[in-house]
């Protein structure tokens, strides 16, 4: 379940109600995670919204659109995944003083290779990240190799 940051005037989702604050459960009844899951889930002509508005209630709505007709609504940044390796090689550790602080930023997320282009190692996925990345095609990732040892990046 994610939030609605934005609704966008004239959208489809301003035309159905959903608003600000509002939060996204499912669409046709999968879970919704992040924007990727939207994207993904809102490629159907028909669907069905789940939405938790602020009051808690629960409302769903029917959707009947093209297949690349957008619903109108923005979220928020991605949560980025941190890193837990401690790789010896890690560019990270190697930044100069005084840079801007998202450049210190251990991320290791492939939903932000995959949206963005961030390198990430791939081994901090869980099985139910490899079932998403196989099940959605998130692609192209990209994947940072420097190290073949794993003891080399071991946390």
């Amino acid at each position: 379940m994610i939030e609605v940051a934005e609704v966008l005037p004239g959208s489809i989702a301003e035309r159905k109600g959903i608003g600000k604050g509002d939060r996204l459960v499912s669409i046709n009844g999968r879970e919704v995670r992040d924007s990727i899951d939207v994207q993904f889930l809102s490629a159907e002509e028909r669907m069905s919204l789940r939405i938790r508005k602020p009051d808690g209630t629960t409302r769903t709505f029917r959707i009947v659109k093209d297949h690349d007709d957008s619903l109108g609504i923005q979220f928020g940044p991605l949560t980025i995944r941190q890193c837990r390796n401690k790789c010896i090689f890690c560019f990270v550790d190697q930044m100069p003083d005084g840079c801007r602080r998202s450049l210190y930023v251990r991320d290791d997320d492939y939903r932000a290779s995959f949206l963005y282009g961030n390198y990430i190692t791939l081994t901090n996925l869980r099985e139910e990240d490899w079932e998403r990345i196989f099940a959605q095609r998130l692609s192209p990732l990209y994947i940072s190799v420097h190290a073949t040892e794993p003891d080399l990046a071991v946390p």
